[in-house]
């Protein structure tokens, strides 16, 4: 967790020299301290649209209006709102300074994770201080500070970090250690035989138990079903394969468990949100340890 109080604060703004196609690009980041009542966005005067800002409170407060009502952003909230909008946030005449990071991202993405962030939870998110997402977003802010991206694929890859983290929200899962022993041994055999034509029946013969059962306890811990956890962990692998290796995408499928490579594309551009070889292309490693189907 950072001391933000020993960090330098300013705003830093990302402008690519030349168009290139990603699903997520990070526009502004920054972390400031407000103590005039003159801060004050309006989302439908706003000159850079099709945007999505997340905006979290670390000191002080806040509060923003949304289509008609007021929400107080006291520290350890956070919204994320698009640009056009219906909203305002400013410091009210109440509060005597309003401390948050910020970062502000394009792309079809960022949409995606606001849509479902914004059905689940409304417009204010409660996230903890220590929290991966806050983390994250302060680990952003540090390298753009000292201008450690190389270029806009480096800084899109960690934009991308952010809204990984983002969907861990929506599928919070349990400690492995609150997990049944099936569990345990449904995992462990996921893991040493995802590359291979696993079944339900498969994988709750090796955890003793029935699938119905199986099927169960996989909803209530992981909030997902085993086959989904199957193709999470095979995209996984594959997109360590595809940084790391120089395996053509129809070895890669092969390797991972795909029966073959057009069902591959479908489903890793399902999850990632581009095609493995663009991905390969753009030479994007995204940094996240589970994949979250959206």
């Amino acid at each position: 967790m950072y001391n933000w109080s020993d960090i330098k604060k300013e705003t830093i703004a990302f402008r690519q020299s030349s168009r290139f196609e990603t699903v997520v690009d990070l526009d502004i980041i920054g972390l400031e301290k407000r103590v005039s009542t003159e801060y004050r966005w309006h989302g439908l005067e706003r000159k850079r649209g099709n945007a999505f800002v997340f905006q979290y409170t670390l000191s002080g407060e806040g509060a923003i209006d949304i289509q008609g009502s007021t929400f107080r952003l006291t520290p350890q909230k956070a919204f994320m709102v698009e640009i056009p909008g219906k909203h305002c946030y400013y410091l009210p005449d109440y509060s005597p300074n309003w401390e948050f990071i910020f970062i502000t991202l394009n792309g079809v993405a960022a949409k995606a994770c606001w849509d479902r962030l914004s059905q689940r939870y409304g417009p204010i998110l409660d996230i903890p201080l220590d929290s991966n997402v806050i983390n994250k977003v302060f680990d952003i802010y540090i390298s753009a500070t000292e201008k450690a991206f190389e270029d806009a694929y480096m800084s899109s890859a960690e934009a991308y970090g952010f809204l990984m983290e983002c969907y861990r929200l929506l599928q919070p899962v349990k400690a492995q250690s609150t997990f049944p022993e099936s569990m345990h041994d449904a995992l462990n055999f996921i893991h040493q035989h995802y590359h291979e034509d696993v079944t339900i029946e498969d994988i709750s013969n090796a955890a003793y138990v029935s699938k119905y059962y199986l099927i169960k306890i996989f909803q209530r811990t992981l909030n997902t079903t085993p086959g989904q956890y199957v193709t999470n962990v095979r995209i996984e692998k594959a997109i360590e394969l595809l940084v790391n290796t120089n395996f053509t995408i129809r070895m890669i499928s092969e390797k991972v468990g795909f029966s073959n490579d057009n069902y591959f594309n479908k489903v890793f551009k399902k999850i990632v949100g581009i095609p493995p070889g663009e991905f390969r292309k753009n030479k994007n490693p995204i940094p996240f340890e589970r994949i979250v189907i959206h």
